[in-house]
Formats: structure tokens, C-alpha cells, sequence
């Protein structure tokens, strides 16, 4: 059950994001979906790593085994500063998990290009599913700063909220809820940047007079701290 305590700290995350400049929820949901996917690759080797520490039998591994591929697991990252995070992320850990296959996410050479994971002979049928719907995926969180509120937040949920599977579930069903909710209240918020653009566009002055064409309602701008109701 989703209690008051996490849907605060959900509501937290979604806040940073939205002022970072991602407003559509389906694009928040996304962005959020593919970080717990990327933590939850890190959580499934550590249990494999503790299955091995336990048996003494060899396991399959999901990263490489080269400093580069160490590199990409949440546990090694997540700590480290900010735009190291981003440049993980967005350069390494999230082409990589585009080109996951067989189980495995591919390594990167020394100079930074990927090796890709050799295909099976029979192993075409497994890499479909997941390489269609991650083909066009893209990373948008904007700056290293989002992006590490965003990972401090879920490292918060996940160490003292989420338990197991079906918290997770609720949690998706909490985070899907938030897309009616949204449309409700009219909360699909103008980006950043189309608010700069507008301003600069208009070029308003602080004796102009304003109609937002949404409400039947004027604003008074006022040049200094220019609102756009979105």
C-alpha cells in the first residue's frame, strides 16, 4: 500500500522534475521507469554476486566485468558527483541498456566505444521485445543537478519504502493515477524554455496588459517575474 509518507516523497520527485523542465507526465513516468530499471540491473547482480559468494558456482553476469562496465551499476555511481552521474548515464549506462540482449548489457572499449553483445545463433527471438521498445528511447533529464535529486529520492523509496514486488506495483499504480489527476486540474505546465521563448518573443514591458487565451482572465505582467498560465 502506498502510504502518505511515500506518495510525499513521490510527489517530491516529480516536483524536481517538473521544475527542471519535463512537464508532460507520460514523459516523467518514462524517465523514471528507465532509472528503476537501471537500479533494479544493479540489484539483480548483487544478488547473483551473493548467490556466488554463497555456492562457490559461477553465475551470469549482467555487467561487464571491465572497469567501464563496473562503472554502469547503480551502486558504484550513485554516490559519486553529479555530472560524473549524468556522464554515466547518459553516455554509457543508457546506450547500453538500448542494446541489452541475451541478458547482458554491452561493454565499452578504452576509447569509450561500445562492444555489443555477440548475437546467439539462436538467440534473435529474445533480444525483439526489449530492443523494439527501447529503440527510440531517449534520456531527457536536463542537467546533472535533476538528475541527482531524482536518484537521491529513489535510493530514499526504495532503502526505506519499497520492500518488494508488489509495493513497485503500487507504487507504478500511484504514479499512473497521477496522469488523471494532472489532466484534471489542468496541470500539464508550460517547459522553461517555452516560457523564456515567449517572453522574449513578446517582449513584454511592466505597463502591457496580458490575455492568456486558456482562462478568460488578464494578467498583469510584470517584466521582472514574467507568468505565462499554462
Amino acid at each position: 500500500m502506498v502510504t502518505g509518507i511515500i506518495k510525499n516523497k513521490v510527489d517530491k520527485i516529480w516536483t524536481d522534475i517538473w521544475a527542471g523542465g519535463i512537464t508532460n507526465p507520460l514523459t516523467v513516468i518514462e524517465q523514471l521507469t528507465y532509472l528503476m530499471f537501471i537500479r533494479s540491473l544493479d540489484e539483480k547482480e548483487l544478488e547473483t554476486e551473493e548467490f556466488e559468494n554463497m555456492t562457490g558456482e559461477k553465475m551470469d553476469k549482467i555487467f561487464p566485468p571491465s572497469p567501464a562496465g563496473q562503472m554502469m551499476r547503480w551502486s558504484r555511481f550513485k554516490d559519486r558527483d553529479p555530472r560524473e552521474i549524468y556522464d554515466i548515464i547518459s553516455q554509457r549506462v543508457f546506450p547500453a541498456i538500448k542494446n541489452f540482449r541475451h541478458g547482458h548489457l554491452p561493454d565499452f572499449n578504452e576509447q569509450g566505444e561500445m562492444v555489443e553483445v555477440p548475437e546467439e545463433e539462436t538467440g534473435d527471438e529474445n533480444k525483439t521485445a526489449f530492443s523494439r521498445y527501447m529503440e527510440d528511447a531517449m534520456f531527457l533529464i536536463p542537467t546533472p543537478q535533476v538528475l541527482q535529486k531524482i536518484i537521491t529520492g529513489l535510493e530514499d523509496l526504495y532503502e526505506h519504502d519499497i520492500s518488494d514486488m508488489d509495493m513497485q506495483g503500487d507504487l507504478y499504480e500511484y504514479m499512473l493515477g497521477k496522469l488523471a489527476t494532472a489532466g484534471q486540474n489542468g496541470q500539464f505546465r508550460t517547459p522553461r524554455h517555452i516560457i523564456r521563448m515567449m517572453v522574449e518573443l513578446l517582449a513584454p514591458t511592466p505597463d502591457d496588459v496580458i490575455c492568456d487565451i486558456k482562462t478568460p482572465r488578464l494578467i498583469q505582467l510584470n517584466y521582472s517575474s514574467a507568468v505565462f498560465v499554462a
